[in-house]
């Protein structure tokens, strides 16, 4: 008996992808780095147990249907009304950035990596891309505002098909040049390259029309079925593209995305996470892969050049491309210049790289080497770069404070309350309209809407909130909106309200929540309690010498209930994990009066010292 090489190589490049994306979450290290490094280690020049050639045929294949998934993903998760308020940006960095960019890169490539003219604007034609599997995750590192991360997730999304079939366009008119020569070859590839965009997009478009419908035809498609069914349908139309144009299929894959987000179809959250976890997969397997089938002698050799080309694409083409494209936006310098750090190349790029260089005898493999030199060193970068100028030049001081509060009731009212009062922005979300009109009354900013609906907790600015407090009056929704807002929008601080009766504590562990107000309550009480008067806030500094304990553990009494923590500038609901140190000012709601609240408060101090 022997072992296949196909299988070991295909099983171990998802092994070791999973490993580098685990350490990368662990240590918050840019995954893609790891990525390449894992594959190179365990290629053929080094480790050896690696072996791409024995996948032979199905190394493309497997290339082309993986970054099929990844863009629909990506064209899927794109915010549409955000997309809309910087269309102008967005519309002019894939296109006039993308020529900028195109020119800028080949001129590099041909003046320091050495590189003849032809490979140059092929080069340059691949890494006009960036691409959503390297923006995306990076930006839900940085707490940037709404407008800023829809240009650059807009201009990923929307370059990748542009820039790959350019690529494709590019890579024919060179062929054609050598064989035959001549203008014929640039017209060529120019109509080839207009009838893959047109027959890309309007086979995408069709497909996802009709996945749509079906997906919203609950007779035909059970919920169980929904998400294959939407990857079939994906893979379908890139085929059917390939087959009408060859590399059309990744136009179509995006327009195919973009079509089914506008439908609105039932459970989208739930296809998104499947999609997201499909592309988390194919990113993994493929760039290990590639890495390993890259020979370390080639990069060596390119080393130099390489470095000298990805450092000339990041501080000059970069940042002129940006400069030339939004010459007469809004957006302010310091907003341009942190678009203008913020390029990294993504898969696209190391995959129809990796199609073109065994047809390019003889550069096929310096070309690769500067294309993977290209993407290690802008993602490493962006990284590492990207947060701290957005900390540098003041981009990141909004973005992140904003509180969401679920449940305009008059606990959510009041907390909301506290909170604007102490200079950090909230927002109220409810559904029910007489709570609606009282928020309104009180001149609180408030979203009429379900909170279980992503759109709803979208308009409300979820994307952009550092907090979310669940106080509806139904623990389990509460539980629920926690979740989404947790596993959806990536917030990092999530408090669900809940009753004593409720099961939740393990979820709310397990979901790395906490609880709301350091205990479970009777949500109702209070809620009535705070609207009708029958409570009061009471604002209490901590004592010199209080040594703080959670507040979780803390045997607060009854009548009493920590609402919002104040430090310094800054103010946060109170949580069972929450710690007080001595000079913080704490709202305390009260059944109670005043005096009776701070005599009961000073045996609580007094105990705990």
């Amino acid at each position: 008996m022997h072992s296949d090489p196909a299988l070991l190589t295909a099983s171990l490049a998802v092994g070791l992808g999973i490993a580098a994306q685990l350490l990368a979450h662990r240590f918050r290290l840019p995954a893609l780095v790891l990525l390449l490094l894992f594959g190179a280690l365990a290629g053929p020049d080094v480790l050896g147990i690696l072996r791409p050639e024995a996948l032979g045929e199905g190394l493309p294949l497997l290339v082309k249907l993986a970054v099929a998934i990844v863009v629909f993903e990506g064209a899927l998760a794109l915010r549409l009304e955000d997309l809309k308020k910087t269309l102008y940006e967005v519309r002019r960095l894939v296109t006039v950035g993308a020529a900028v960019t195109w020119l800028g890169a080949s001129l590099a490539a041909y003046l320091l990596g050495g590189l003849s003219p032809g490979a140059s604007v092929l080069f340059g034609a691949l890494v006009v891309v960036t691409g959503p599997t390297v923006v995306q995750p990076l930006l839900k590192r940085i707490p940037v505002s709404r407008r800023i991360k829809a240009v650059l997730e807009g201009e990923a999304i929307l370059i990748d098909p542009i820039g790959a079939i350019l690529a494709v366009a590019v890579f024919e008119a060179v062929l054609g040049f050598r064989e035959v020569g001549g203008v014929a070859a640039l017209g060529e590839a120019a109509l080839g390259y207009l009838v893959r965009l047109g027959a890309g997009g309007a086979i995408g478009a069709l497909a996802g029309l009709g996945l749509t419908w079906l997906l919203k035809q609950p007779r035909w498609v059970g919920l169980e079925l929904k998400n294959l069914t939407a990857l079939a349908g994906v893979l379908v139309a890139y085929g059917l593209a390939e087959v009408v144009r060859s590399e059309s299929g990744i136009m179509a894959a995006v327009v195919m995305g973009l079509v089914v987000q506008r439908g609105a179809i039932p459970e989208e959250h739930r296809l998104k996470r499947f999609k997201e976890q499909l592309t988390l997969l194919a990113i993994s397997l493929l760039f290990v892969l590639l890495a390993a089938d890259l020979r370390l002698a080639t990069v060596e050799s390119a080393l130099v050049p390489g470095l000298l080309v990805a450092a000339a694409l990041l501080l000059l083409v970069r940042p002129l491309s940006v400069a030339i494209a939004l010459r007469g936006s809004e957006f302010s310098f310091k907003e341009k210049l942190f678009l203008a750090s913020v390029a990294p190349r993504g898969i696209v790029a190391a995959s129809v790289a990796s199609l073109f260089a065994l047809a390019l005898p003889g550069e096929g493999e310096r070309l690769l080497a500067l294309v993977f030199l290209t993407i290690f060193v802008s993602v490493t970068v962006a990284s590492f770069l990207a947060p701290l100028l957005a900390r540098a030049l003041g981009l990141a001081a909004a973005a992140g404070r904003l509180a969401l509060v679920v449940g305009a009731g008059g606990l959510g009212r009041t907390v909301t309350r506290l909170l604007i009062e102490a200079g950090r922005p909230a927002v109220l979300v409810d559904r029910n309209p007489q709570k609606i009109r009282e928020a309104e009354r009180e001149r609180l900013p408030v979203v009429r809407g379900n909170a279980l609906e992503e759109d709803v907790l979208e308009e409300a600015g979820a994307d952009e909130a550092g907090s979310l407090l669940a106080v509806t009056t139904n623990p389990e929704v509460n539980l629920l909106v926690a979740q989404l807002g947790r596993e959806v929008f990536g917030i990092p601080r999530a408090y669900p309200a809940l009753d004593p009766e409720s099961v939740g504590l393990e979820l709310v562990r397990r979901l790395g929540a906490r609880v709301a107000f350091g205990r479970p309550i009777d949500i109702e009480d209070w809620d009535h309690a705070l609207a009708h008067r029958g409570a009061q806030v009471v604002e209490i500094e901590i004592p010199e010498g209080f040594s703080g304990k959670p507040v979780g553990e803390l045997d607060l009494p009854d009548e009493v209930l920590p609402l919002v923590r104040r430090r310094g500038s800054g103010a946060e609901v109170v949580h069972a994990g929450q710690t007080w140190a001595p000079g913080e000012q704490v709202a305390f709601a009260s059944r109670i009066s005043e005096a009776e609240t701070r005599e009961l408060l000073s045996r609580i101090w007094g105990a705990v010292d």
